[in-house]
């Protein structure tokens, strides 16, 4: 149910969709301006990143593509690397890493190498940028280490574990460990870059969470959950210090599946499952992080929640293909599709907030 202190705007447009989420009575919601780094799908099939400018009045929020460049095939991963670079990464089974300088428009390609493809996501620690990636001969998971400016492959470390998925750089201190570290959820489903997205001999599932040292990748801890079949994809840190971790259920049964939660938590004393997230479908598409806790769009059960930093559910809206999310503060803007409605755009998986 709404809490009855909050408030769910629906905002649309003729080009995107999305909801603005004020997550307390005492946010501004009376005017919106945002400017988002999104990825998107045209009518014709082609996939287009970036720049969207949104603004005007709450219940009436526009959206206008301020800039787009074309992309070979479907993106995922969206990150910042320095000043108005970022990178986009393709969507796995990927073969291409885009650098975006969104004020010039110019960009820069690498193509993948034909023994390992990527899994959508990165990060950056010093000089270094990670892709999370998997061997194709072998089907196991691996960190590809970068130059954080040219891209040149430096390094290949694994992630004892298959489908790594998103990584979080996390500082000296957090989870008990006392150096800063590489978190690494591994997904634990095996698939083939030429069989596209199939997933192959899906028991036994392998799916953990793993913390490596970011200069040698060795392997400091390791956590899993007791229900395999649970894949961890997608994570965001609380200001606690708490990693909520957002799951998509791999169950023999639709049964099953849609009764299986959403949202793990990780913390000090281990990996487990959020109760309060059950019953939804069984399927993350995005978690963000707020003040009061953690964002969960729940991509089959066409809706988002919000838990609190210990995963009581604090409130669920309806919000139809919900998946991608960003935030500041008390906002969150959620990326969705209204009922009935034909859209220029597709939004996909994740989005930036480069200015709000």
């Amino acid at each position: 149910m709404l809490n009855s202190r909050r408030q769910f705007l629906v905002q649309s447009s003729a080009l995107v969709f999305s909801l603005a989420l004020p997550l307390s009575a005492e946010s501004a919601i009376n005017t919106r301006h945002a400017r988002l780094l999104a990825a998107w799908q045209l009518p014709n099939g082609a996939y287009q990143v970036g720049v969207l400018n949104s603004a005007g009045q709450a219940g009436a929020l526009s959206h206008a593509v301020r800039m787009a460049v074309d992309l070979p095939t479907r993106p995922h991963g969206l990150m910042h690397l320095q000043g108005d670079e970022y990178l986009v990464i393709a969507r796995r089974p990927g073969d291409w890493l885009l650098r975006l300088n969104i004020r010039s428009g110019e960009t820069s390609r690498v193509w993948q190498e034909e023994d390992r493809h990527l899994n959508g996501h990165s990060a950056l620690h010093g000089d270094r940028l990670y892709t999370t990636e998997t061997d194709v001969l072998g089907g196991t998971g691996v960190l590809a280490v970068r130059n954080r400016h040219t891209l040149e492959l430096q390094d290949v470390w694994p992630t004892h574990g298959k489908d790594p998925h998103e990584m979080l750089v996390l500082p000296k201190g957090g989870l008990g460990i006392d150096e800063p570290f590489l978190l690494v959820a591994n997904g634990g489903i095996h698939t083939h870059a030429d069989m596209g997205r199939t997933q192959l001999n899906q028991l036994p599932m392998d799916s953990s969470l793993v913390a490596l040292h970011p200069r040698t990748g060795q392997l400091l801890n390791r956590w899993t959950l007791s229900d395999s079949r649970l894949s961890l994809r997608h994570m965001a840190v609380h200001t606690s210090g708490v990693v909520g971790i957002a799951m998509q259920a791999h169950h023999s049964t639709f049964a099953l599946q849609d009764a299986a939660p959403v949202l793990a938590l990780l913390d000090e004393t281990g990996l487990r499952v959020a109760p309060d997230s059950a019953g939804v479908k069984g399927y993350a598409g995005d978690i963000a992080s707020t003040p009061e806790g953690f964002v969960i769009s729940c991509t089959k059960n066409d809706s988002a929640a919000t838990f609190d930093a210990l995963g009581s559910l604090l409130h669920s809206q309806i919000a139809p293909a919900a998946c991608a999310l960003a935030a500041k503060g008390e906002q969150v803007w959620l990326g969705s599709k209204p009922a009935g409605v034909r859209a220029q755009l597709e939004l996909d998986n994740h989005w930036l907030l480069l200015s709000a």
